[in-house]
């Protein structure tokens, strides 16, 4: 190939060998054997090219990029030779090796040695830290140089450049390693102070002394690992961005306390002892306990129904509002502790059962497999939780047999509702489908005429969901018209704890007790166990519907029921309390008695008493006045603060970069804010609750955003 009448990237790419780290061919090449091998493959040009009049043979040739990761030139290398880029002879980009993320570390290299040290580390390097890297090099002239010559101010600018290109992406954590001569070191905390790169700092103990190093070819790859980890580290804290804080207090967003009493009293210790020792709130404890009871609940029991003597499945929809770090996967292990045990129970008996099936038929003649398969069919997995399945999936267990009873519990809500089954063309039919699910157990899967094997249906099937969330992602979609309207969220049992974030100390008192010896746990431990193994079987007055039997409300029972169906009948009427949350209020009757099911099968109960069924209109209360609050949020006033910031991030997200100057950022404020001084005002406010902070940027001050505010 002529490189020199090849003026596209991807046509000399095209044109190039691969050579692979193992290959001898890879291991001679000039470069290589100079500057050290990395561990991907490599392009090479087999051909020998006259580039301006200078010979290269057989060049390694490495594609450059730009900032959003399009491949704009390539860079021809010879040993000892100039670098050569094509086309336009000056890099528009770079070279990497690696995954580049925004919210990983991207080591920058003006050093071919160094590019291709870090190159070797990266696949360990995934493998033994927490966070991946990325390497990339500036296509410097003289990378190729038989000697290392002193950085020229061309190099510093192509640098600076690099930095910029990868700043103005969103790569935050961009970081350099170098090893400068001594009057250079200026230039480089210059770079530092005027870019958003970070110079790799080495630390010598005892003394604490630093010095700047650079990666040669003969590093131990543990070293050049310990090296780069261990100096992000020590980075000053000054260039960490700190937690987001609100810029305004919800003033309205009051917390009604969850009514706990409302349970029963094993559950009730239970969930006080979940709360204690996890330092969860109450409310997010009792959600995980009533998940667990509704699903070991909705395989054996059905909930009264006014017009059906079969009743109707006592399954719940359960939904937490939670910050991040309130412990909800936590709270919700100790709550199902009881289930997973039994189900991994279950699973190893599944092993061996699979493992002699197998065997079964192992040394079978093709017709005697099928027989035996048709005699012996293979054993079913018998899990019934699940964090994240698609209804598409669910539905076909349903369907073949596998699964009658299952919950979807997870602590990330936001990817349930954010996911691809609750967007676009498939959520109406998911809506339905969960709808569907919930009111009579039935589930239904039609599939294209080519694979119609798949089509089925199935009844007396059971789904539990105790979904937990961040109001930050849930709040779109607990506003969501279609989601309400619909009637799927008002399915939803809703509770939105408490923030206990400040208030969860540990003394040494705290962190001597031991939840597995806690009797109130044990005691709803062994009461699951219990319900799971050997379940209390219905009474002869009780008949079996499809392997259930209804549990039915008593006189007084009846009467609470009726009284509490007509409360919330007439607070839907104009005026009142759920005028705009009929979808909600409508249920709440049909809620209670279902949540009294869940309650009255784990307390053993032959009939739901007017207590049980009291405590169960407590919660439902409760899941009511949560859902008016969202409903009762009105459009405030925005304050200048979340004026401006807004305005910064549609100023960013246009421009494609996480950084504005501040004089182009006073001119553009919002009208009221381009007084210096009421701009500065906000613009501290902002800094101090770490959305923004102030750069320099060739010598100009820039405002950088914080890197969450654009994920």
């Amino acid at each position: 190939m002529n490189i020199t009448t090849s003026i596209k990237p991807d046509s000399i790419l095209a044109n190039c060998t691969v050579l692979n780290p193992l290959d001898d061919t890879y291991l001679n090449h000039p470069v290589i054997e100079r500057f050290g091998s990395p561990s991907q493959p490599i392009y090479v040009d087999q051909c020998n090219v006259d580039i301006n009049g200078v010979m290269y043979e057989q060049p390694l040739i490495l594609p450059i990029y730009n900032a959003q990761l399009e491949l704009v030139q390539c860079a021809v290398l010879q040993d000892k030779q100039r670098v050569q880029v094509i086309p336009d002879g000056l890099a528009k980009g770079f070279a990497y090796y690696g995954h580049l993320h925004h919210s990983r570390p991207v080591i920058i290299t003006y050093s071919l040695e160094a590019f291709f040290k870090i190159a070797s580390c990266l696949e360990s390097y995934a493998e033994n830290m927490a966070d991946t890297i990325a390497v990339v090099l500036v296509m410097l002239p003289h990378l190729c140089n038989p000697n290392k010559s002193e950085l020229k101010a061309f190099d510093f600018e192509q640098i600076q450049y690099v930095i910029q290109q990868l700043s103005k992406a969103s790569y935050q954590q961009l970081y350099m390693p170098v090893r400068p001569e001594h009057i250079q070191l200026e230039a480089f905390q210059n770079l530092e102070k005027n870019t958003p790169v970070r110079l790799l700092n080495q630390y010598q103990k005892p003394y604490d002394t630093e010095f700047f190093t650079e990666l040669s070819k003969e590093d131990d790859i543990e070293e050049v690992q310990a090296f780069i980890s261990e100096s992000i580290a020590l980075l000053p804290k000054q260039n960490q961005w700190g937690e987001l804080l609100p810029l305004i207090q919800n003033e309205e967003s009051v917390n009604t306390p969850y009514p706990i009493h409302a349970l029963p009293p094993l559950a009730k210790e239970a969930v006080l002892a979940i709360a204690e020792y996890v330092q969860a709130p109450i409310a997010m404890a009792a959600q995980c306990v009533i998940g667990a009871m509704s699903h070991i609940a909705q395989a054996h029991v059905n909930a009264p129904h006014p017009f059906n003597a079969q009743g109707e499945p006592c399954s719940l929809y359960l939904l937490t509002e939670g910050q991040s770090g309130s412990r909800k996967s936590t709270s919700r292990n100790m709550a199902d502790k009881a289930i997973i045990q039994h189900e991994r129970k279950q699973y190893e008996q599944y092993r061996r059962d699979l493992e002699q099936w197998k065997s079964g038929q192992a040394s079978l003649n093709k017709k005697d497999r099928e027989a035996y398969c048709a005699e012996n069919p293979p054993p079913h997995d018998p899990s019934t939780l699940y964090s994240d399945i698609t209804l598409e999936s669910i539905a076909g267990l349903y369907v073949d047999g596998v699964l009658n009873n299952a919950s979807i519990a997870s602590d990330e809500a936001g990817q349930f509702f954010g996911g691809y089954t609750m967007k676009g063309d498939t959520r109406t039919q998911a809506i339905g489908g969960y709808a569907k699910l919930f009111d009579d157990g039935f589930v239904e899967r039609t599939r294209s005429k080519s694979n119609l094997n798949g089509s089925g249906r199935a009844y007396d099937v059971r789904l539990t969901f105790n979904l937990q969330g961040q109001h930050e992602v849930l709040a779109d979609a607990l506003k969501d018209p279609v989601l309400r309207g619909q009637g799927f969220l008002p399915r939803f049992i809703l509770t939105i704890p408490e923030n206990l974030a400040g208030t969860r100390l540990q003394d040494a008192i705290y962190q001597n007790k031991n939840a597995n010896m806690d009797h109130r746990l044990i005691a709803y431990w062994t009461r699951c166990e219990y319900l799971l193994d050997d379940c209390p079987h219905p009474h002869a007055d009780q008949e079996l519907y499809n392997g259930r039997y209804v549990i039915p409300m008593n006189e007084q029972a009846r009467e609470i029921d009726l009284a509490f169906y007509n409360m919330f009948e007439e607070l839907q009427g104009k005026g009142k309390r759920y005028e705009y949350l009929q979808a909600f209020a409508s249920r709440a009757s049909q809620l209670a008695r279902r949540l009294a099911t869940v309650f009255a099968y784990f307390q053993g109960l032959q009939w739901i008493d007017a207590s049980t069924l009291k405590g169960a209109c407590e919660i439902i209360k409760h899941s009511l006045n949560e859902w008016a609050m969202y409903a009762d949020i009105e459009v405030k006033a925005e304050s200048d603060a979340e004026k401006l910031i807004k305005w910064l991030i549609r100023k960013c997200v246009d421009q494609k970069t996480t950084c504005v100057s501040k004089a182009i950022a006073l001119r553009g404020a919002p009208s009221h804010l381009r007084k210096a001084k009421k701009f500065d005002l906000y613009l501290n406010e902002l800094i101090e609750l770490n959305y923004v902070r102030l750069v320099t940027i060739n010598k100009t001050a820039h405002i950088e955003l914080n890197p969450l505010l654009l994920e």
